[in-house]
């Protein structure tokens, strides 16, 4: 008992020297900090458990040393408002457990570490390139991983905050357009270079590519009116996802189809089928690019991975090893 009760107490002192360690980068006042504290005391039961939850997987330390917001997460609103505490620990935990089994070492190690990687450069005809990049979102509650479309100077074009709630779903807490330091041309000179394709609609075709990838059964998006985080940049959340062909579902959340739903380009002229041909075609090129991202380094992906929709994948895949000059200089960065 007393080594147990000893055991607790150094879980709880660790926690908040890392949590005050939050306190400082954060600009978090000291009355501010005092207030937190106060809820781990008034939720003390449930907050030890929490602590030993974190500490029993290294995984789970990893990641709350490098981000100790995660003592806390379950606190408030997270993802949904619509979640409750168990809901919220759960989802954590299945996060972290999906990220460490499913994606390739060099790709985990660097997410739990709450580092950035570069996914992959996609470059565009007449244009400058841009990226995509994978990473932790500054703050947590919107969800656990920040997908990124920039531009070589690191201008935001478009990002969405996702997280793996269970071992065959993920969920879209937050999608936004272009920063607020990005120029208007920017985006301009990539929809025009991709031929019409706008910069949000590609990361949603990259969300579906990455259920692919790894068989996922479920894409949910938090709706407008349970969302946590404000995307801002001028997304009108429902009308968006209503577009992609969502449809309203349980816990404030819209369902998204697992796959974009193709038109056939033989309608109007010659001119605009060429356009819609060009843009299919970079959004393909693209979807390759970033799964190959995912592939261990003989090539394969890892377990679990590709079991839906598989033949799409491979045939995907073909085209990112290809040299850049067959598939319109797609580039898969190195991590």
């Amino acid at each position: 008992m007393g080594i147990a009760q000893s055991t607790t107490g150094m879980l709880w002192l660790e926690a908040l020297r890392r949590r005050w360690s939050l306190r400082r980068t954060a600009g978090e006042s000291r009355w501010q900090f005092v207030v937190r504290m106060a809820g781990w005391v008034r939720l003390c039961v449930w907050q030890t458990r929490w602590l030993r939850a974190l500490d029993a997987r290294e995984t789970l330390r990893r990641a709350a040393r490098a981000d100790p917001g995660l003592y806390e997460r379950w606190h408030r609103p997270y993802i949904s408002t619509h979640f409750d505490g168990g809901t919220r620990r759960r989802i954590v935990r299945s996060h972290y457990a999906f990220v460490m089994r499913r994606f390739p070492a060099r790709l985990r190690e660097r997410i739990v570490a709450g580092g950035s990687v570069r996914l992959a450069t996609l470059r565009l005809d007449g244009a400058c390139g841009v990226y995509l990049s994978l990473r932790k979102p500054s703050r947590g509650e919107a969800g656990e991983l920040s997908l990124l479309l920039l531009t070589l100077d690191k201008q935001v074009l478009a990002s969405c905050t996702l997280t793996f709630d269970r071992c065959d779903s993920v969920i879209i807490g937050a999608i936004s357009d272009a920063g607020p330091h990005t120029p208007a041309e920017a985006v301009r000179e990539f929809v025009q270079a991709s031929h019409g394709l706008h910069p949000t609609d590609l990361l949603v075709s990259l969300v579906q590519e990455l259920a692919a990838v790894h068989g996922l059964k479920r894409i949910r998006a938090v709706a407008s009116s349970a969302r946590v985080a404000a995307t801002g940049h001028g997304i009108d959340g429902d009308a968006f996802w209503q577009r992609q062909g969502g449809l309203p579902v349980e816990s404030g959340c819209y369902e998204v189809p697992l796959s974009l739903v193709r038109v056939a380009c033989v309608d109007g002229p010659r001119s605009r089928r060429e356009k819609r041909q060009q843009r299919e075609a970079f959004r393909d090129r693209a979807c390759a690019a970033f799964a190959a991202a995912f592939r261990v380094t003989d090539g394969r992906f890892p377990a679990g991975a590709a079991s839906r929709d598989a033949g799409v994948v491979r045939a995907r895949a073909s085209l990112a090893q290809r040299p850049a000059s067959e598939h319109g200089g797609m580039l898969v960065a190195g991590l």
